[in-house]
């Protein structure tokens, strides 16, 4: 009977690399192909991966199940963070929104020419008790936590990273003097955001200027909803796109519609900047605010309102290459990105 090993030694990151380990398998000499298979699903059998391999008659074979994983977290709705944000914002007391992990199970079977010349299929074999988060590591975390690149690194485990899941580097924050902030945290069974309101009696390391900030809420690399502010540049467009098209009608000495114009729903956007920080800062907000793998914002808007609402936005940079540091001259970086609203009218 064949074993897995490598899913049940912690919870994974499924935007890393999973890989189990199919052991214990048995062949016939004589077969001329020997074929196994593994499938991922979820606790009410849901299908979201399937692979299979032809092991040659070895008698194990690793299979990276990270994009089944991915798939199982490819719809996630982050409502309950948004909601958990815009109550915590003008509030005295802090908001707390869980995201539990995602179980899972594996199916394996396998698939050969057996000793009297048929072709024969096991039935199915099934380990459960997996689990996963959204999110990832990056491959210096995987190597330095898994002492020299252990694949299995890409789980959370008691002994790596439970505790604080933000990227954010260690130096205080710049924010609004109305900003919302945040405190994101993996425990035993979820990834949790924390969000504290200005009067809420919460100090993070943070700066806060009287300079009317933008807030935003995005999805970090691990997973995880937290909270960063930025400086509008003070420039704001609203494209308005007209479509035209032919329509054939008998002459007349009416008014022509042959040819007709309708109006689509504009689109703001805004010039926005994360405003002078250190090359530390500037490089978070370069590599992990803007090029996140997987690409979920949120901006306060109205802006500077003091009772607006967190919708979803699309950032993009402004230009293709942010200079982080340059010693040639003394002024400090700025990232510059542009922000426009994912919401027609």
């Amino acid at each position: 009977m064949p074993s897995i090993s490598g899913m049940t030694n912690g919870t994974f990151f499924a935007d890393s690399p999973v890989v189990v380990n199919v052991t214990g398998l048995q062949w016939p000499p004589s077969s001329p192909f020997n074929v196994v298979f593994v499938e991922v699903t979820d606790n009410d059998g849901n299908v979201f991966g399937k692979f299979h391999a032809d092991t040659g008659g070895q008698t194990s074979h690793e299979f990276d199940i990270s994009s089944a994983l991915q798939a199982m977290w490819a719809e996630e709705d982050f409502s309950n963070e948004v909601d958990g944000a815009n109550s915590a914002a003008g509030s005295t007391t802090d908001v707390s929104k869980p995201r539990g992990f995602r179980p899972y199970s594996i199916k394996v079977y396998r698939e050969y020419i057996n000793t009297d010349g048929a072709f024969e299929r096991t039935p199915e074999e099934t380990l459960s008790g997996g689990s996963c988060c959204i999110g990832g590591m990056t491959e210096w975390e995987r190597s330095v936590i898994g002492d020299g690149g252990n694949k299995q690194a890409t789980a959370v485990t008691g002994s790596t990273v439970f505790g604080n899941a933000s990227t954010k580097p260690g130096s205080p924050e710049h924010v609004g003097s109305g900003s919302i902030t945040s405190k994101v945290a993996i425990d035993s069974e979820n990834t949790n955001s924390t969000f504290y309101g200005v009067s809420s009696g919460h100090a993070p390391t943070v700066l806060r200027d009287s300079q009317p900030y933008v807030d935003f809420l995005f999805l970090n690399r691990r997973g995880a909803v937290e909270t960063c502010s930025g400086l509008t540049k003070e420039a704001m467009d609203i494209a308005v796109e007209t479509k035209k098209y032919g329509r054939v009608e008998r002459p007349s000495f009416a008014p022509s519609r042959s040819v007709m114009a309708i109006g689509s729903d504009g689109r703001r956007s805004w010039n926005m900047s994360s405003g002078y920080v250190t090359s530390e800062w500037a490089e978070w907000w370069t590599m992990e605010f803007l090029a996140g793998k997987r690409k979920r914002w949120w901006m306060r808007y109205p802006l500077y309102s003091t009772d607006g609402r967190y919708v979803p936005v699309i950032v993009e940079p402004a230009k293709k290459q942010t200079d982080i540091y340059d010693r040639a001259k003394q002024n400090m970086p700025h990232v510059d990105f542009t922000v426009t609203l994912a919401l027609e009218g």
